[in-house]
C-alpha cells in the first residue's frame, strides 16, 4: 500500500472513530445521562468549572478588516495617444489594486489554525498562537453545523463567529449543544445527521422495520 493510501486509510479511521464517539455521546445524553468530567489539568479554572473535553480542532473566526493599497498616478507626456494609453494603464492598475484590497478586507474566515480546544461546563478555551481565548457558553446565540463536513459554527451575542472542524467536531457539537441548551439540545437541527445515524443504528439492532415514507 502506498503512503498516500495509508494516510487516507488512517484519516478515514480517525473520522469514523470521531463519528462513532459523537453517536455514543448523543445516545448517552438523549437517555438522560450526564457528561463525564476529565481529571484536573494544569489549567486554572473558575469556580465550579469542570473539563469535559480536551483535543485539537481546526479553528477559524469570521470577520472583516481593512486593507490599504497604493494608487499609481504617473505623469504622462508625449503624443495624445501615448498619454491616453498611459492614463488607461494607470486606471486599470488602480482598479485591480482596489479590487484586491476590497477582497482582502471583506468578511471571511480568518486566523485558520489547528488549536488545542478545551471544553468545560462554562466555556471553550482555545490555545491560539500561545494565547488562551475564552468563548463562554452563556454568550452563544446560535449553534449551526454541517456535520457532513465535520464542522460547526457558534455565533455569539458579542464577538466574531467561531468555526471548529475536524474529526472531534461532531463530538464537540453534541457536547456543546447539551451544555448550552440542556436535554432539548439533542433535538437541534444542527445535530440531525447524528440523530439519524443513531436512529438507524437502533433500528438495525432491534430489527425494527420502518414503513415506506417513515423515519
Amino acid at each position: 500500500m502506498s503512503r498516500r493510501k495509508e494516510a487516507s486509510a488512517a484519516l478515514d479511521a480517525v473520522l469514523r472513530d470521531g463519528w462513532s464517539s459523537a453517536c455514543r455521546l448523543y445516545e448517552h445524553l438523549a437517555r438522560g445521562g450526564q457528561m463525564v468530567a476529565l481529571p484536573p489539568t494544569g489549567l486554572r479554572l473558575g469556580q465550579n468549572e469542570t473539563i469535559f473535553g480536551d483535543t485539537v480542532l481546526g479553528y477559524a473566526r469570521f470577520y472583516g478588516t481593512s486593507a490599504q493599497y497604493r494608487e499609481s498616478n504617473s505623469f504622462w507626456f508625449g503624443s495624445t495617444g501615448f498619454v491616453l494609453a498611459g492614463m488607461a494603464s494607470d486606471a486599470i492598475s488602480n482598479a485591480s489594486a482596489r479590487s484586491r484590497a476590497q477582497a482582502m478586507a471583506a468578511a471571511q474566515w480568518r486566523d485558520q489554525a489547528q488549536v488545542r480546544m478545551v471544553l468545560t461546563n462554562q466555556r471553550l478555551l482555545g490555545d491560539y498562537q500561545g494565547n488562551l481565548l475564552s468563548f463562554w457558553h452563556n454568550g452563544v446565540q446560535e449553534l449551526a453545523a454541517d456535520l457532513s463536513q465535520w464542522s460547526f459554527v457558534l455565533r455569539y451575542q458579542e464577538g466574531n463567529p467561531l468555526m471548529l472542524h475536524g474529526p472531534a467536531a461532531p463530538w464537540y457539537a453534541v457536547a456543546i449543544a447539551w451544555q448550552i441548551f440542556g436535554p432539548e439540545g439533542m433535538r437541534l437541527p444542527a445535530l440531525a445527521p447524528i440523530t439519524a445515524a443513531v436512529a438507524q443504528r437502533t433500528r438495525a439492532i432491534t430489527g425494527e422495520v420502518v414503513p415506506d415514507g417513515g423515519s
